[in-house]
């Protein structure tokens, strides 16, 4: 099994080089002992980077996991027992753990001012949607929300991670988000336990995405535009301004 540094820590989020034992290799594919890529997963894009070891080296434009963590590799590819170094995009890992976070905050507050539950999201670098139901909001509403929003940031609350008992978790109603409106069910019942990210006292959501250590690295919020997708479901679409 791969170690993976950001899921034990905020700390190991922030990893963004590394050294590691390549433990398999397949055309295309390399697998290794331990990574700080993110793998394509829970609506946020896979890392991006590159491998590198004294015979050569190779890019990183996929990374995808299916029991194993498989690192899609262009170029050289290494032996196995090879020491590889391993870099990542930062701007783009980066972005992705702002974009994530202020996806939690974005449907924490939508779901204690409206009681709306997060059907579906996908993370980007420059902007990035979340889908609500039951939701109708008007724009005077949108902009009060994006008010509401920057006002949670402005208090700069500090995230946590930690890990939870998946019996803990079921039908809590502080817990919010993916668990309450009950896509939990489609996890495998051997997952026995859940990684929990924590916003400071107002969100409480079991993720295995990157996020950051504070609201202020997210800078402000702004959302772009809001669609009706029917049966009351909304999509919101949102930037980040530094």
């Amino acid at each position: 099994m791969t170690l993976q540094f950001h899921m034990d820590s905020l700390d190991g989020t922030y990893i963004k080089e590394f050294e590691a034992e390549v433990t398999a290799v397949f055309p295309g594919i390399v697998e290794l002992n331990q990574t700080a890529f993110y793998h394509l997963g829970g609506g946020q894009p896979a890392d991006t980077g590159k491998l590198v070891w004294n015979e050569g080296s190779g890019k990183v434009f996929d990374v995808r996991k299916k029991n194993r963590i498989r690192h899609m590799i262009k170029g050289d590819l290494p032996d196995i027992g090879d020491t590889v170094k391993g870099s990542l995009d930062w701007d783009r890992r980066y972005s992705h753990m702002r974009m994530h976070t202020s996806q939690h905050l974005v449907s924490a507050v939508v779901s204690e001012r409206y009681g709306s539950d997060t059907v579906g999201n996908q993370i980007g670098f420059d902007r990035s949607r979340i889908d609500f139901k039951p939701l109708k909001l008007g724009n005077t509403e949108l902009n009060m929300l994006q008010d509401e929003v920057n006002q949670v940031i402005s208090k700069d609350l500090k995230i946590s991670i930690s890990e939870s008992e998946r019996s803990d978790l079921e039908n809590n109603p502080e817990i919010r988000s993916s668990m309450s409106s009950g896509l939990w069910k489609m996890l495998p019942s051997s997952i026995t336990k859940l990684r929990v990210v924590k916003i400071g006292n107002i969100d409480v959501c079991p993720c295995a995405g990157t996020h950051v250590r504070s609201l202020s690295e997210i800078g402000d919020i702004a959302f772009l535009k809001k669609d009706n997708k029917g049966s009351e479901k909304i999509r919101l679409t949102y930037k980040l301004n530094d």
